[in-house]
Parts: structure tokens; C-alpha cells; sequence
């Protein structure tokens, strides 16, 4: 009994959300492509007149809600390993004949203050130890977080400012850390410090952020997430994509 009751528990944030619309798409997405994602869902709304609800979390607690049974369609992972696994581990359903998962995006990893003077001078604080706190998402459940402990150990970095690191659940709040003077600065996801100054960390200095979306087995309406994963890949929507600071 005292199982099925924390089964209950767990399962409750997303309880609420297949309760509000049976024929709605869910979509758990990781918190760095939440802002494009909802841009994605006004588009698709308009054009199709279907609706999207849209989950977010970092992929470390939503691929273990998915493993416990979330009533998900897609899962927009902010890394290859989690889709990957969820493949291997038979919870997906092809999105087309013999494709399993779909790269979605490149992330893009920024290290971002709101009132820099300049690249340079951001590059200049991290690299001298002149800061307080960092900002960087959990690197046990973020991807962008495990790419911010690879940057700063391929920089030789870690050790001399690991005391110095806090860390958000995922990017949405490691920003807000810096926003609220927690942190001097942070690395985030480009697309939430893109109408700042900012410093692009060279992709070299960390493994590739391949983010992937697959379709869940639990999913009642596999078609329509088929279909919604076609439409993302349309020229218009790779576009938006881009735009919004991801590679490709």
C-alpha cells in the first residue's frame, strides 16, 4: 500500500496535465528548449488547430518520470544518451520506418551575465578567478551542466573553482540564479542570453550537446507525434531553430 501511494506522489506533477485535454500532444521537453519550444506549439497551433501541452524539467527527472510510466507522447531530451537509452530499454516507437530518435538541435553552451561590458571581459573574469559564484545546471541530471564541467576541466579550470560553483535543477534556474545575484555569472544555453552580451564556449572544449526527441511507447497517439516531428523538421521550423541560438 505505501508503495502505490508514493507511486501516487510521483507521479502527480503530470497527473494534472493528462487530465486537461485527452487529445492534446504532451510533450516533455529538457528547460533549455522550452522557450523555442513554445514559438514551435503557437506555429503548429495556428496552422493545425491541434494543441500541444508542453512539460518541462531537466532530462535527468523527466526521462526517470518516464521510466515510471508518465503519460508522455515525445520527449525532447537536451542529450543523445537518455533518447538512446529509452530506445534500448524498448519505451520508443519509431518515428519513421527504422529511425528511433531524431536530432532536433545542437545546443550551443555561453557563459552569460546580463550587464557584461563585453565577451572579452567575461572570458577574462572566468579564466583570472575574479568572480564569486558560477552558475551552472546540475551536471548529474542536465546535459548542459555535465558540458559545463567539461569545459571548465579542458580549460584547467575545476579544481581551482569548484568551491565556487552553484547549482541549478536546469537551465532555467541557473539562469535565474544569476538573475537574482545568487551567481556572478553562469553557463547557460545560448538561447536564454541571446539578447545579452555573452561568450560562446568553443565547442571543442566539450563533447557535442546532440539533443534528441523520441516517441514513447505509452503514447496513445503516435501518429500525431509522428506527424508533429515531421513538422519539425519543415525549412521554416529548422529556421526558428537556428535563430533561436542551436546548431544544426
Amino acid at each position: 500500500m505505501l508503495k502505490q501511494l508514493l507511486l501516487v506522489f510521483a507521479l502527480m506533477p503530470f497527473v494534472s496535465f493528462a487530465a486537461t485535454d485527452t487529445h492534446a500532444l504532451r510533450i516533455a521537453t529538457a528547460a533549455n528548449f522550452y522557450p523555442t519550444l513554445k514559438k514551435i506549439k503557437a506555429n503548429y497551433e495556428a496552422i493545425t488547430k491541434k494543441k500541444l501541452i508542453i512539460i518541462r524539467g531537466s532530462t535527468g527527472k523527466l526521462y526517470a518520470q518516464i521510466m515510471r510510466g508518465a503519460p508522455y507522447d515525445i520527449f525532447f531530451s537536451a542529450d543523445s544518451a537518455r533518447a538512446d537509452l529509452l530506445v534500448k530499454k524498448g519505451k520508443t516507437v519509431d518515428i519513421e520506418k527504422d529511425k528511433h530518435s531524431y536530432v532536433y538541435a545542437i545546443g550551443r553552451l555561453v557563459l552569460w551575465r546580463p550587464d557584461a561590458d563585453s565577451s572579452q571581459q567575461l572570458r577574462e573574469q572566468l579564466i583570472n578567478n575574479k568572480f564569486r559564484k558560477l552558475a551552472i545546471a546540475n551536471p548529474k541530471t542536465a546535459p548542459y551542466g555535465k558540458a559545463s564541467i567539461e569545459v571548465l576541466k579542458s580549460m584547467e579550470l575545476y579544481e581551482v573553482v569548484k568551491h565556487k560553483l552553484v547549482y541549478g535543477e536546469n537551465i532555467s534556474q541557473t539562469m535565474q540564479f544569476v538573475q537574482s545575484g545568487s551567481a556572478d555569472m553562469g553557463l547557460v544555453a545560448m538561447p536564454y542570453a541571446k539578447h545579452d552580451l555573452y561568450w560562446e564556449i568553443d565547442s571543442y572544449l566539450h563533447k557535442p550537446i546532440r539533443q534528441k526527441a523520441v516517441i514513447l511507447k505509452q503514447s496513445k497517439q503516435p501518429e500525431r507525434a509522428q506527424a508533429f516531428l515531421q513538422y519539425l523538421q519543415s525549412p521554416a521550423i529548422k529556421k526558428l531553430i537556428a535563430d533561436d541560438g542551436y546548431g544544426n
